[in-house]
Order: C-alpha cells, then structure tokens, then sequence
C-alpha cells in the first residue's frame, strides 16, 4: 500500500509542478498587462450588455443554421449554397462587432467623464495612453469572443461550395480592423464632452452612424462574395487595398491620439502629435494620388485635391479652435535655435499656427498637384493630357485652396470674437465653422429664391460663396466657365485678406519663447528619470573600486 503512494504521489508530482509553472507565469502575464485592459475586460464579460449581445449572437447563429440549410435547400449535393449561407452568418457577426463592441468602447471612457471617477484613474500611474489603450483592448478581446463563436459557422459555409478560404479569411480581416477602428473613434467621441444630455445625444448619433456603417459593410462583403476570387487577380485590387490600409492606420492614429489629447490634462502639449500624424496622411495622400495618376488615370488628381481640401478644413477647423495661450510646461519644451523655431513653431498648440500650419498644407497640396501634372505631361499615363484638362485642374486647385483659407480664417476670427465673452471648445470652433460655410453655401439659393426662382438652377457669381458649386462647375466644365477669371481673382484676394487680418494674432503665438526649468522642476524631472531608467551595475563607492 505504501509503494502504490508513493508511485501515485511520483506520477501526480511532474502534473502539479506543470500545472504551478501554468499559474505562476498567467500570474506573471497578469502582472504585466495594462490593468485597465484586465478591468475593462472583466467588467465588460461580466456585464449584462455583453452577456445579452453574446447570448443574441448564438441564437442569432443556431437560428440561421437551422433557417438556411431549409430555406437553401442544402440537402441537393449539386448545389452552392456557401455564398447565402455566409452572408447570413456575416450579417449576425458584423452586427456584433459593428454595433455592440464600438458603442460599448464609447460607452467605458462616457461612463468614466458622466460618472466623474475618471479623476481616480488620472491621480495613478497611468498614463492617458494607457488608459486608451486599456479600454480599447478590452474592446478587441470582446471582439474576439465574438469572433470565436461565430468563425466556426463561416468556416462550415466552405464546405457548402461557392465560397472559397481565402475569401473568406480577407472579409473577416478586414471586418477586423473596421471593427477596431470604429472602437477607436467610439472611445474619442466618449471624450467629446461629461455633460449627460450632450452624452445622449452622441449616443444617438453614434448609434446611427455605426448602423449604417454596417449595413455599408454587408453590402461591400455581399459584393465580394459575388465577385468571387476572381478579384483577387485584378491587377487594380490590391493597390485598393493598400490605399485601405494607409487611410485606415493613419486615421486610426488620429482618433487614438487625438482620445489620448482630450484626456490628458489641460496644461500638456496636445497639438504637436496631431499635427505630426497629419502631416504624414497628407505625404500618403499625395504619394498614392501622385503615383496613380502618374500610371493609371489623369483623372485621380481632381480627386487628390478634393480630399486634401476635405481633410485640411475639418482638421483646420478643430486647430483654431485651441487654447491661444501656451502653459509654462509647453513653453519649457519649445525649440530654442532659429532652424527649430522656423520649422517646429507651427507644431506647436495655438489656433495661430494650427491655421498657418493647415493653409501650409493647403498651399503645398496646390504646388504637389502642379508638379505631378507638370510630371504626368512628360511622362506616364497623362503625358497626352490636354491643355484644357491642365488649366481645369490649376484653376480648381488654386479655388479649392482659396475657399479653404479664406473661410479657416473667417471662422478663426469669428472664434476669437466669442472668445471675448465666453470659453470656446474645440467642437465649438468646429460647429462654428459648419455654420459659417453652411451660411455659404446656403445663402445665395435664399437671396435667388427671393430674386428670381429660375437663378437657382444655373451658376452665376452669386454662387461664389458657395465652395462646393464654383469647384464642381470647374471640374465639370473642363474648359472652364465664364466666371472662371472672376472667381480665380476675388476668391484668392478674398483669402488673402482674411490671412493678413489674423497676421496680427498669428505673429503674437510666434513669439512664445522657451523658458527654462525651475530648478524644483528639474530636479523632479531627474529623480524621475532615474526611477524610469536605474543604473546597471555596481555604483563605485572608493578609487579602488575603479577598474
């Protein structure tokens, strides 16, 4: 009896240690995780929402199993039924991670701004990136379940003919990484505002806009479904799909750091990541539009200009709408030489050097667009590009340009006029640029209305604060309307003037000087520096010590 134990106990001796080894490093793991993401994680398993959403999904699926076999006749074995079957299942799964993990990222950082207990995360350790990316794992990892439960059914349409792996795998990518970006912009809008009825309404909005992004994801996964794996060998696709993934990480950048930005506390340097990041969209931007002009279709370039327009206005219109003033912090972090204050200076927080900094990129797209057309005309795809088509696209690129500053300018100073009498936000500034360009755009159809109803349908000069009309007839008329010479004269003068009215402001943001450290700051600074990185090795404490 006693041998028997003791080869039971040796046998059971190697299990035990494994099983110890298991925990100490899940343990160890545990440790070391961001600890927003483990809470974030059990919260949300444990929550009522994702217990509801989880349970809807398998039903949803066992349902659709059950309904689609019969409605799809499986049981003829001529049959390919896949591509029916899978939109089902995909219509199930993209509802899940379309929905309910973006609207529940949104709803862990609101929750922390309307519930006031964000200020017990900001006094710990934790860093605002941290805390971001914490929330934002947790929305992968529910993510994931849900993935997990539901791949098996997608897998299974394989078999039912119709559909191929690779197919398949590419949709539930790409589903994925829209999933995880629309998580991303669901936590930045959670950081918009704490007041409850704003929080409502964005709830709203948000919900709206994830639906119908859905819906659009089930269209596009429908239309490849039906494609086939034909488009896999279409020479144009995986360009596409490059230019995807460049807007995707970029603007996923953005929406992370700038949720990152809107957290972090007021005194620190907000802008300067931002702008970095956008500067890098507008060299993809130009890169790709430049490269496929230059070897596909001469056409891309109206559509360079036209994005570059779009993207420079919203991302102007929520610079000028920062703080003027600088804290002692940003300005112990300010360039000191001439080189770095020439170049660095428009990085910088201000409303001033945000609106320099997005006409700069404005006036550069403008100048890249001549270069690329001057290029394409000796070489590539547009080298028999007409003259009409060269003066068409210099003369849309220098209104869509002028539009832009002039009314990024209008806007600034209506801002700083407000500022007098009350504290604006950035979403305010961006709200006040909506309305300015919406009094615009709307304006002139009210006056033709009351003047003579038959102006509403033709363009004439009083369209000319309109920027969507007096662009699109330029590019729809490729040899220019009459009041094309009007418009390329007042327009640009136009923007001029509003420029050198915000002069004044601008030039009082570029004389922001660094200042140094206090010596209790620098001495923080250091203990800090040597807590983050200790000295390797034996410290000599005696001349014999020394080797």
């Amino acid at each position: 009896m006693t041998a028997d134990a003791n080869v039971a106990q040796v046998k059971t001796a190697p299990a035990a240690s494994q099983a110890t080894r298991i925990d100490r490093a899940l343990e160890w793991l545990g440790e070391r995780l961001n600890p927003i993401l483990v809470k974030e994680a059990r919260q949300a398993l444990k929550s009522r929402q994702f217990l509801l959403a989880f349970g809807l999904l398998l039903i949803a699926a066992w349902g659709w199993s059950l309904i689609g076999l019969v409605v799809m006749e499986v049981g003829d074995g001529y049959g390919q039924t896949g591509p029916g079957m899978f939109i089902g299942y995909y219509c199930i799964l993209a509802a899940a991670i379309g929905v309910f993990v973006p609207f529940g990222a949104f709803r862990s950082l609101a929750g922390e701004q309307e519930d006031r207990t964000y200020e017990l995360l900001a006094i710990t350790n934790l860093t605002p990136r941290q805390i971001v990316s914490g929330k934002l794992g947790s929305a992968v990892v529910q993510l994931l379940i849900y993935l997990s439960a539901i791949a098996p059914c997608l897998a299974f349409t394989y078999l039912l003919r119709g559909i191929s792996m690779p197919m398949i795998a590419f949709i539930l990518i790409y589903s994925v990484l829209g999933s995880i970006g629309l998580s991303a912009i669901g936590l930045l809008a959670g950081t918009l505002t704490s007041a409850k009825h704003w929080q409502v309404l964005l709830s709203v909005v948000l919900i709206v806009a994830l639906l119908l992004v859905t819906w659009f994801a089930i269209w596009i996964s429908a239309e490849l479904v039906d494609e086939g794996d034909r488009i896999f060998r279409d020479q144009d696709f995986w360009p596409v799909m490059a230019i995807f993934l460049t807007v995707f990480v970029t603007y996923f950048a953005l929406a992370f750091y700038a949720a990152v930005a809107q957290i972090t506390f007021v005194s620190d340097n907000r802008a300067t990541r931002l702008r970095v990041i956008m500067l890098i969209q507008h060299a993809c931007l130009v890169a790709w539009c430049g490269w496929a002009f230059l070897t596909q279709d001469d056409e891309v370039i109206f559509a360079l200009v036209g994005f570059g327009a779009f993207h420079w206005a919203i991302m102007g219109a929520l610079m000028t709408g920062e703080w003027p003033e600088l804290s002692l912090r940003v300005r112990r972090s300010l360039p000191q030489t001439f080189l770095g204050r020439t170049f660095y200076t428009w990085f910088n927080p201000g409303p001033g050097t945000g609106y320099v900094f997005a006409s700069g990129g404005m006036i550069a797209l403008m100048l890249t667009t001549w270069l690329v057309l001057l290029v394409g005309m000796n070489g590539g795809a547009a080298q028999n590009i007409s003259d009409r088509v060269v003066t068409g696209v210099m003369a849309f690129s220098t209104l869509a340009t002028s539009y832009v500053i002039a009314y990024l300018g209008a806007g600034l100073l209506l801002v700083r006029f407000v500022r007098r009498f009350t504290r604006t936000t950035l979403f305010s500034a961006l709200l006040i640029q909506i309305m300015l360009v919406t009094l615009g755009t709307a304006g002139p159809f009210v006056v033709a209305s009351v003047v003579d109803l038959q102006a509403i349908d033709d363009y004439s000069l009083l369209q000319i604060t309109n920027p969507f009309w007096s662009c699109v007839e330029i590019f729809d008329h490729r040899n220019l309307p009459p009041e094309t010479p009007v418009l390329l004269v007042v327009v640009p003068l136009a923007a001029l003037a509003v420029f050198v009215m915000n002069l004044p402001a601008i030039l009082k943001e570029v004389r922001h000087v660094r200042i140094e450290k206090p010596t209790r700051v620098a001495e923080e600074d250091e203990q800090i520096e040597a807590a983050l990185h200790p000295c390797q090795g034996p410290v000599p404490i005696s001349p014999w010590d020394v080797q």
